[in-house]
């Protein structure tokens, strides 16, 4: 009777026993997302999910600052240097020198006064701040009709001090640069800053315009024109070297953390850096990702999602099935964020493996002392 009873009472204890695991199973996963007070959202991906989502990763410049250009970099500004040449047509004029047909004055270059004026000999003080070197041009000429004979006004900006952007870094050089007439786009700035002191694929960029900042990998910047928007005066350009990673748990053939460097890196490419799903062990329909995400773009997909976090962001699980033979379609349209971690919750089956193996591993020194004690026993008699 010995044995029976022994192992009844170990098998008891063995039901009660926590089997080991690497982390949560698909289903505590699927039963926390319907709690009261659930701390994540669950979204099942599909490929209208994954889709979305891709959207709403592609532009991120674009989108925040918009594309077109909203100040003109041709306006004087207050700190500017400007010059002024005054010519007349007479030699007897106001400003002549005697030495040609025509009377001439360069008048010395002057910074833009607080105020936003510059003085011009008999024209007096003259407005230019926010106005083009053309529109100064025709007051200055105006002014000075009724003294000088038909003159002629040249105003050219020497430097230009107000309409720069900051560019720092990892670039070759760092500083401000000043923002020419015409188009200035960011690629434009950071070539004139010298380019990028390192690989692209090394590298985000980043753009603060007042109080907001939006960053992108350099690489998207480079592959996207929507990207490569105009800057404006003020602007912070910031080449940031940022190697990015993702984390990978669970019941994959390697759990690590993995850099990359492809600026779009698909959930199938993720899972093959580690070597895959592990047969043995691996939930098929628990393919999780861990992220945080901005609420606006969450409530896309969960309407009733709330920020969990002062900056606005809530956690949120994505589920992959993989029992759907879609499902692989949807790995390589997911695209993997810097910082995420992915989980592979273990099967079913592989729980029943590893309690079969506990009990296996308990009761065997059991049995072999139960029948050692009965040949004991069986010698006696």
């Amino acid at each position: 009777m010995l044995v029976p009873a022994s192992l009844a009472a170990l098998l008891t204890v063995s039901a009660c026993t926590v089997i080991p695991s690497s982390g949560p199973s698909a289903g505590a996963i699927e039963s926390g997302a319907k709690a009261a007070e659930t701390p994540y959202v669950l979204v099942n991906v599909t490929q209208a999910v994954a889709d979305m989502l891709s959207r709403d990763q592609e532009r991120p410049l674009s989108v925040a600052f918009g594309s077109a250009r909203k100040q003109s970099s041709s306006r004087i500004g207050v700190g500017d240097v400007v010059s002024v040449v005054i010519w007349e047509a007479s030699q007897t004029g106001l400003f002549s020198s005697g030495e040609s047909n025509t009377g001439a004055a360069q008048i010395p270059p002057q910074p833009v006064s607080e105020n936003g004026t510059i003085v011009v000999p008999y024209a007096g003080v003259v407005r230019v701040v926010g106005r083009s070197p053309q529109e100064v041009k025709a007051d200055i000429e105006k002014a000075l009709s009724g003294m000088a004979v038909e003159p002629q006004v040249l105003v050219n900006v020497i430097t230009n001090n107000s309409n720069t952007v900051t560019v720092t870094g990892e670039v070759a050089r760092s500083g401000l640069i000043p923002l020419l007439p015409g188009d200035n786009r960011l690629m434009d700035v950071i070539a004139t800053a010298g380019g990028p002191r390192m690989e692209s694929h090394q590298l985000a960029v980043q753009i603060t315009r007042g109080s907001r900042s939006e960053t992108i990998p350099m690489e998207q910047l480079i592959s996207d024109p929507r990207e490569n928007i105009y800057v404006q005066s003020n602007d912070i350009i910031t080449l940031i070297r940022q190697p990015r990673s993702f984390t990978v748990f669970g019941a994959t053939m390697a759990n690590a953390s993995v850099q990359f460097d492809e600026s779009q890196l698909y959930l199938n490419q993720a899972l093959a850096k580690v070597g895959g799903l592990n047969d043995d062990r691996a939930n098929a329909k628990g393919i999780f990702v861990y992220r945080r995400e901005p609420v606006e773009r969450v409530r896309g997909i969960a309407p009733s999602a709330r920020a969990m976090h002062a900056d606005g962001t809530v956690n949120v699980i994505y589920q992959v099935d993989l029992k759907d033979p879609s499902g692989f379609f949807i790995l390589k349209g997911f695209k993997v964020s810097n910082g995420d971690l992915i989980y592979i919750a273990n099967s079913s089956l592989a729980e029943i493996r590893k309690f079969s193996t506990l009990i296996s591993t308990t009761v065997s020194p059991i049995v072999q002392g139960a029948a050692v004690a009965n040949n004991i026993s069986d010698l006696g008699n």
